[in-house]
């Protein structure tokens, strides 16, 4: 990095040693409000931790030269569906929607199953799980199009979808009406089809949040699929009242205040609450006419057995090792008939603590510092992961990343050292967003938790063809790392069991039982790895305090503690 001409970075240059001295560098530098001293050794060691403070402040610098706070435009969804007919699809990166919507999440409850069959073999049990996605995603995608509602996101087992329409506060219950009559439209189609295809093979239940309120709508950071992402409590608590194993319809306090029935009060009784139509004082499925009736599901899951039976009995899945590194994917080129199936480390990022943030902006007038920060953060996260690591991005899911990566040849992945990369990405990832906090204001109380964990696992597009169809990467691993990555809090990393068993000895030591370490960043890694000299320790500078809505989210009566962050959003 000292090679180059370092001027160009905006730096205030105190001492500048010579720029063609191999030997360790030190340069003192001052740049973007704080002081600090970057160390670059020549060494190979050292260079094969491939992430590098200086060029992680640049990105961070041009990120928010792209996205500036004063650049960022804030709309009412409203006022945007007077002016579009897709008000919601490819929002510009500096644009925030303010979307007062109904937002469903739909969970196929037997997904796991199909993931562990033990009677099967990995390839076989990846197929049938893509072929069991591959049916529904359709199935799902047919009646959110009929409803006219925004598909938010595909991600393993789960769906997000919002009924935003009509727009306006006063329609807010419309909306619910209109989003528990899809989720049982889908409910229907996800059972009619189940039956109906390859002999009843891919039958599943359904178990489907909904809650209702305020979220802010941005570019979803996936250049290839044009859905925005929604940030804010709404998506984040019908996610969660998605997440179980028993079926039915589970509605928030504020969804079940709207149509009539009576508030359950704390959030283990929202998500046992299975929603009953006859409780409900609204007549929309009675006294309107069905938006989707029996008939229509009828011919729709016949179209999907048709479609789907054809594709299973004359394409299939067809499997290929990807050479690495993976940051070659390209997703546009994926199908059933041409898929990737590997083995490969998968990653999940995830900022805890977002949700309440999110919800602190709204509510004081901060949304374009929000989407400021989050395009900056998002930025410099998925360049660490693919510029610096040559790993490659699946999506954000929310304000989570899921990113794989694996190192080897066209012949073999090299297990071992695919999982000491991903462990050295994890560790690239917190000294980015640590170096984000100090340069980013308002951000400091934020963490990230990091999971991680190795397997065979396919990646593809799937679903309607078109802009309808949806990348998957989805494994037992992807289950296992995003399940991992939950359980820790904003300081901590988890590295699965088979990850951690391909650790060298001395580095395994360093994890507790569970295969958690605190605080791991690329300083730490070095040290521990026995590798000289230093990346630089950023001090903190003066950035913005974030105390403010910090306080405020640690005081809310009742708030359910977001240790995932906004994950499912």
């Amino acid at each position: 990095m000292c090679r180059r001409a370092v001027r160009e970075y905006g730096y205030e240059i105190r001492q500048l040693p010579d720029l063609f001295d191999t030997s360790n560098r030190v340069s003192e530098l001052r740049g973007f409000g704080f002081a600090e001293r970057i160390c670059v050794a020549a060494s190979e060691e050292e260079q094969d931790m491939a992430w590098d403070r200086f060029r992680s402040g640049d990105r961070i610098q041009k990120a928010l030269q792209t996205v500036p706070t004063t650049a960022v435009g804030v709309e009412a969804f409203e006022a945007r569906a007077q002016q579009f007919h897709n008000p919601l699809l490819r929002l510009p990166q500096n644009m925030a929607v303010l979307v007062d919507g109904a937002h469903v999440y739909v969970q196929l409850t037997d997904y796991n199953s199909v993931l562990q069959d033990a009677k099967r073999e990995t390839s076989a049990r990846n197929r049938r799980a893509l072929q069991f996605l591959h049916i529904h995603y359709s199935a799902c995608d047919s009646i959110i199009r009929d409803f006219g509602a925004q598909r938010v996101d595909f991600h393993g087992s789960r769906l997000h979808a919002v009924v935003a329409t009509p727009p306006g506060k006063a329609n807010e219950r419309l909306r619910v009406e209109r989003a528990i009559e899809m989720a049982q439209a889908i409910a229907r189609m996800v059972e009619v089809t189940g039956q109906r295809v390859h002999r009843g093979e891919f039958q599943t239940g359904t178990r489907i949040g909904i809650d209702t309120g305020i979220a802010i709508a941005v570019n979803s950071g996936r250049g290839s699929e044009p859905e925005p992402l929604f940030l804010g409590d709404p998506a984040n608590y019908a996610a969660k009242l998605a997440a179980g194993s028993d079926p039915g319809i589970f509605l928030s306090d504020r969804a079940r205040a709207l149509v009539g029935l009576h508030v359950l009060g704390t959030f283990d009784l929202q998500r046992s609450g299975v929603y009953n139509m006859r409780d409900a004082s609204y007549g929309l499925g009675r006294a309107s006419p069905m938006i989707v009736s029996d008939a229509r599901i009828q011919t729709l899951s016949n179209e999907i057995k048709n479609a789907a039976e054809a594709s299973i009995r004359d394409v299939d899945f067809i499997f290929h090792q990807h050479t690495p590194p993976l940051r070659t994917i390209d997703y546009g080129l994926l199908s059933p008939s041409n898929s990737i199936h590997m083995p490969l480390v998968s990653v999940f990022a995830d900022i805890d603590g977002f949700t309440n943030y999110v919800g602190y902006c709204i509510a004081n007038g901060q949304v374009r510092q929000l989407v400021s920060n989050l395009h900056a953060i998002r930025y410099e996260s998925a360049a660490t992961l693919k510029h610096d690591f040559e790993g490659r991005k699946v999506r954000f899911i929310g304000d989570c990343l899921h990113g794989i990566v694996a190192e080897g040849t066209a012949n073999q992945v090299d297990d071992q050292r695919s999982v000491i990369g991903s462990l050295q990405l994890a560790a690239g990832l917190r000294s980015s967003f640590d170096l984000c906090k100090v340069m980013l204001p308002g951000i400091q109380q934020l963490g990230l938790a990091i999971g991680l964990e190795i397997g065979p696992t396919p990646v593809t597009r799937l679903g309607l063809r078109g802009d309808m169809s949806v990348r998957c990467v989805t494994s037992k691993t992807v289950s296992d790392s995003e399940d991992l990555q939950s359980e820790c809090t904003g300081r901590e990393t988890m590295v699965g069991q088979k990850a951690l068993a391909l650790l060298p000895t001395d580095l395994r030591s360093q994890f507790d039982f569970n295969g958690k370490i605190r605080d791991l960043d690329v300083e730490t890694l070095q040290r521990l790895r026995g590798i000289s000299g230093s990346v630089g320790k950023a001090v903190s500078g003066a950035a913005a305090s974030s105390s403010a809505w910090a306080a405020s989210a640690e005081s809310s009566a009742g708030a359910i503690r977001n240790s995932g962050g906004n994950r499912h959003a």
